[in-house]
């Protein structure tokens, strides 16, 4: 990634499998890098513009339906989509499920600092106060469990 460590084990995996589709020169895997690269680029600004329309189609159901629901909960729910680092996210609250866990954030990452920072924003999970290093399920920690996708086993 640029500005960031390589992955060698991907970068290698990557190369092994050009290898086996016959590529054999540099000029050859970086081809089909920058390919793959501008389709990840393309799917992702489909996305983007999918969430634009998702907030609109919200619109249009609501402007129909004649329910006396509190319309506060999809807003609610739009700070979630906004969370970085999905998966390190979901990996903090599978952690904070059963029991609460101690932080040295010393030893994290940064990747893993900013997403309990994030989680800590929204309140989907906490500090204990009195030792300032254990987190535990915050008030918003059952909502976003059940927002986030899960893996089907």
């Amino acid at each position: 990634m640029r500005g960031k460590k390589a992955n060698p084990i991907f970068v290698s995996q990557f190369i092994s499998e050009c290898v086996k589709d016959g590529l054999t020169s540099s000029d050859e895997i970086v081809k089909r890098a920058r390919q793959q690269l501008n389709q990840i680029d393309l799917e992702i600004k489909e996305i983007e513009n999918k969430k634009k329309i998702r907030g609109s189609l919200l619109d249009v159901i609501l402007s129909f339906e004649k329910q006396t629901k509190d319309k506060t909960k999809e807003a609610d729910l739009l700070s979630f989509y906004d969370l970085a680092n999905q998966d390190d996210c979901k990996y903090i609250c599978d952690l904070v499920k059963y029991y609460p866990f101690h932080v040295d954030e010393q030893r994290l990452s940064q990747n893993m600092c900013f997403a309990l920072k994030q989680l800590i924003e929204r309140k989907i999970i906490a500090r204990d106060w009195f030792t300032r290093a254990d987190i535990t399920q915050g008030e918003r920690y059952d909502e976003y469990m059940r927002f986030i996708p899960r893996e089907e086993k």
